[in-house]
């Protein structure tokens, strides 16, 4: 072999050698510094991995306090919230186990429950999330301990086992839409009585409006007031839709007046403004004369409290300022003045607080038209009702709110023995309520507000149908249960209160969901159909704004009577609307003579309710008697003279609606202009009769008789024979008092002046 060749060899043995001892020597080291002393102190080393075994978690909402579970549909959790973590821990076989902890954030989380062996192979804790806790996501780390015996080291060695689960929790934010707001048009009494509706839509929780995420409403506060509108006088009728007549005045000063309506004395604080000089309630009406075209200012205040000590319980708020028109003088010359500029600086002053007034010739009236407001609490409490009983909560405990369920109906009612109160002191405009919504469970409070107006009205009239008799004996009324009485009641016009309900909800929204719902509230205004036997007494739901086809039989009578008419009901107010009826002719006719001479008779009708209501009356001269008991004669047992009839019933004339009104009524031709149109008449009547030389005596008196006679609107006649004086010729009575002796002296003096003139010029 080469000499060079086997040195070479050697150094790269030698080089290797090396190498391995330096590595060897590294592993001795670290064996030194490890291992022996571990072994020294009799410990066993920890052997982490899943080749040793497992730890499974597993989590369970807990039921929150409504018996829902308490975690989101997307399975994240609010503040609050409680659920159950289970684990169990299983290590390979050769494994002792040993123990488990569990880590977490304790400034999010809470343990306040577990299994008493927690901590064992198999155990349980129950967590609630802190009402503090931020948004965010965590974890809950469960190591499990155990130790094997290794026969190839021949030393015990410590075996550890993780498992990590994550929690994620989020902010309660939710967001929810009021829909709608409404009265319930159900029951009886005014609206004020009757539960008030609001649609709730939630639209998600938190910045991206999640719908998996869910939301509750169980609480709420309230407050609320009623309001009283001044009563317009007539003046201020004619100066709102003034029909001017333009007329110059002879001099160039304009006579300008401040007033208030609705407003009493009742506060102490400046009223209006003007010209920068404040001015309270008590100096007005007040006027101003100034110059003609000439500028000038005026701020009413908006809110006046009362001086009653009651703070802001009780308020006037101003509602509207009106600039009317002056009042003309008819006796100045017309001049050619723009009645539209005048029109429109009317127009350009309503609800205008704040006004710039530019005089004219004319004058102006300026009016700060102020609601009396009051709290609906105050009102309670002079009932002696507070404010927990005052608003009565007709939902569930809870409203629960997910992506499948995202509406809620909520429903309040209003105590009646405040609604009453209320009404007594004539606060009978509108209610108003302002609510707060939501709930306090998930840490921070979360609410929403939601107002409601409620405008006094009324849905149902209370109708009373009774057939009456004459009860002879007893000399009074009473039912007749001989008939049957039936009463249906139709919509005369093609829009019925349903459509007109169905219409204001429409304009509220556009959700279909929400209107569906409130929908559901309202009633149908087919026809209604009473029945009963002597007496009907029941509520009419308000189908029609304004008419209603009425079709009425009564049976029993020799013959079925019945009686179909438009009839016009006012559900302005609650009071009832009677249909009497009256199918007894001995029922008594109550005619009285008020004045009786030679020549005229004026005689009074007294028609009472229970005749059923009289279309016309009759009044004939009896010619002769077939006998002297002339009390109980019978019409058809008499020789009659027709002398007059009267018709009773009410003047038929088309019906002017207010301009609100145009687009749901039709006009009717033939409707009575009156509310509360009755079923003939029923009152009392005067009645005047012209005598002639046929007026004889017919009784031992020497009296005239009279037949009076008179039918009600179901064909009953009822009558009465009344005496009167007979005829006489007229003759003069001329009294010769002192002041007609001169006359006639006077008289005759004159014509013998006369005549001795006449002679004089004769010759």
């Amino acid at each position: 072999m080469d000499k060079n060749k086997l040195k070479a060899l050697l150094w790269k043995w030698h080089f290797g050698v090396k190498q391995v001892l330096s590595v060897l020597l590294v592993f001795l080291v670290v064996l030194s510094v490890v291992v022996l002393p571990v072994c020294l102190l009799g410990l066993t080393s920890a052997q982490v991995g899943m080749g040793n075994g497992e730890v499974g978690v597993s989590l369970v909402p807990l039921l929150d306090k409504y018996g829902q579970p308490a975690v989101n549909a997307d399975g994240t959790f609010y503040p609050n919230d409680k659920f159950e973590l289970s684990y169990s821990a299983a290590f390979v076989s050769g494994v002792v186990f040993e123990k488990v902890e569990v880590s977490y954030d304790s400034l999010t989380f809470n343990l306040f429950d577990c299994s008493s062996d927690f901590g064992s192979e198999v155990g349980f804790g129950l967590f609630e999330v802190l009402p503090s806790a931020p948004a965010g996501t965590y974890s809950f780390y469960f190591t499990a301990w155990g130790s094997r015996f290794s026969v190839s080291e021949n030393t015990t060695i410590s075996v550890v086992v993780e498992s990590v689960f994550s929690v994620q929790v989020v902010e309660y934010d939710p967001h929810f839409t009021v829909a709608l707001t409404y009265t319930v048009p159900t029951g009886s009494g005014s609206s004020y009585d009757k539960p008030f509706a609001l649609i709730i839509r939630y639209d998600g929780n938190g910045p991206t409006f999640n719908l998996n995420q869910r939301a509750i409403i169980d609480d709420y506060t309230w407050t609320g007031y009623a309001q009283k509108l001044p009563d317009i006088n007539s003046d201020m009728q004619q100066a709102l839709s003034p029909n001017l007549t333009v007329a110059s005045f002879l001099n160039q000063t304009s006579s300008n007046q401040f007033l208030t309506q609705g407003l009493t004395t009742k506060t102490s604080q400046p009223v209006v403004n003007v010209d920068g000089k404040s001015y309270p309630n008590t100096e007005l009406p007040l006027m101003f004369l100034w110059e003609a075209n000439t500028n000038h200012t005026f701020i009413w205040t908006k809110t006046l409290p009362t001086t009653d000590g009651s703070g802001y319980a009780e308020w006037f708020e101003l509602q509207a300022s009106l600039i009317f028109p002056p009042a003309i003088n008819p006796n100045l010359d017309n001049q050619t003045v723009s009645q539209e500029d005048l029109q429109n600086q009317l127009l350009d002053q309503i609800n205008s607080p704040n006004g710039t007034l530019t005089t004219t010739p004319f004058g102006n009236t300026i009016t700060a038209m102020d609601s009396h407001n009051k709290d609906i609490e105050q009102i309670a409490k002079n009932t002696g009702i507070n404010k927990n009983q005052t608003l009565q909560n007709l939902n569930p405990t809870h409203q629960y709110f997910t992506s499948q369920e995202r509406y809620a109906k909520l429903q309040y009612q209003l105590n009646p023995k405040v609604a009453k109160e209320i009404i007594n002191q004539n606060f009978t405009n509108n209610l108003y309520y302002n609510l707060t919504l939501g709930c306090n469970l998930f840490g921070v409070p979360r609410y929403f507000n939601a107002n409601v107006t409620c405008e006094h009205e009324y849905f149902d009239k209370p109708i009373n149908a009774t057939a009456y008799k004459w009860n002879p004996a007893q000399q009074n009324w009473i039912t007749d249960n001989t008939v049957s009485i039936e009463a249906t009641f139709e919509s005369a016009l093609n829009t019925t209160i349903t459509d007109i309900l169905r219409s204001n909800l429409e304009e509220q929204t556009t959700d279909p969901i929400a209107l569906k719902m409130a929908l559901a509230d309202l009633y149908d205004c087919g026809p209604q159909t009473f029945k009963g036997t002597g007496t009907i007494e029941t509520n009419l739901k308000r189908t029609s704004p304004l008419y209603y086809n009425l079709k009425i039989t009564a049976t029993g009578q020799p013959q079925k009577v019945t009686l179909q008419k438009t009839v016009q009901l006012n559900f302005q107010t609650n009071n009832s609307y009677n249909l009497p009826l009256n199918f007894d002719p001995n029922s008594p006719l109550q005619v009285t003579v008020l004045s009786d001479s030679s020549q005229n008779t004026l005689l009074n009708l007294d028609a009472p309710v229970e005749l059923g209501g009289l279309t016309n009356v009759t009044v004939y001269l009896i010619t002769n008697l077939p006998t002297e008991n002339w009390n109980t004669l019978q019409k058809n047992q008499l020789d009659l003279k027709l002398l007059k009839t009267l018709d009773l019933t009410l003047p038929q004339e088309q019906v002017q609606m207010s301009h609100e009104h145009e687009q749901f009524i039709q006009y009717y031709q033939g409707y009575s202009n009156v509310f509360e149109d009755v079923l003939g008449f029923h009152g009392q009547a005067q009645i005047a009769v012209q005598k002639d030389p046929t007026t004889t005596p017919l009784t031992g008196q020497g009296e005239a008789l009279l037949y009076v006679e008179a039918i009600n609107i179901w064909g009953t006649p009822f009558h009465q024979i009344t005496p009167i004086s007979s005829y006489s010729k007229p003759h003069w009575d001329i009294p010769l008092n002192e002041v007609t002796i001169y006359l006639i002296a006077i008289i005759v003096i004159a014509i013998i002046v006369s005549f001795i003139v006449y002679l004089i010029k004769a010759k």
